[in-house]
């Protein structure tokens, strides 16, 4: 067969090239999936900023809503077989709830409604939501992250996603672990017990 030589030849440079075309597919798919994080992003952003609750609620998971729901009746999760990794973080949520927000709003409170009170009553500072920008995204499989920029200034910060009904969500309860090292570095610090910080922060928030 005059030609299995060519044919020999050629061979490797098709693999080369169907494992190039793979490989700029995964690419262009992992960059269409940074498009819609970013998108996620700004659309909450400018929710915030326009007094848009429902376009932010769009964008926070489900299960904000159960984490609230679990802290009003002061249980652990039923899904969790492992310690809590944020009981600082918890304890002070859990304060707060009883001393800022008043009886007849805790009982029915859903995260939507304490946005939409936070927003009414100018509790937010929109300043500071103006100066947030997020920068190179991370995706991996259903979840993701983005590099924060406060100012202009990349920060030490990654913001966490996750894709949720083929939507991406802000995941807010990935976040309570790294707000549970900076509160312990924090008590370091100042040497104090958890119940006098937690004390110390919930006295300075304002009442819903």
């Amino acid at each position: 067969m005059p030609c299995l030589p060519g044919l020999r030849k050629w061979l490797p440079l098709a693999g080369l090239i169907v494992l190039t075309g793979l490989t700029s597919c995964g690419h262009s798919h992992e960059a269409i999936k940074a498009a819609q994080v970013k998108s996620a992003f700004e659309s909450c952003k400018t929710g915030l900023l326009n007094n848009k609750i429902d376009q932010v609620m769009a964008c926070i998971p489900k299960n904000v809503d159960d984490y609230l729901t679990r802290l009003k009746a002061n249980k652990k999760s039923e899904q969790s077989s492992t310690p809590d990794t944020s009981p600082g973080v918890d304890l002070l949520l859990k304060t707060a709830l009883e001393k800022r927000v008043p009886d007849d709003l805790r009982a029915g409170l859903t995260f939507n409604i304490l946005m939409q009170r936070i927003s009414d009553r100018h509790l937010l500072n929109l300043h500071e939501v103006q100066e947030i920008d997020l920068g190179r995204i991370y995706v991996n499989g259903n979840r993701a992250s983005g590099e924060i920029y406060y100012q202009g200034t990349l920060t030490a910060l990654r913001m966490p996603f996750i894709q949720e009904d083929g939507s991406w969500k802000i995941d807010i309860l990935a976040i309570l672990p790294y707000a549970e090292v900076l509160m312990r570095l924090d008590r370091a610090i100042k040497d104090e017990s958890q119940a006098e910080q937690v004390d110390l922060l919930v006295s300075r928030l304002p009442s819903l």
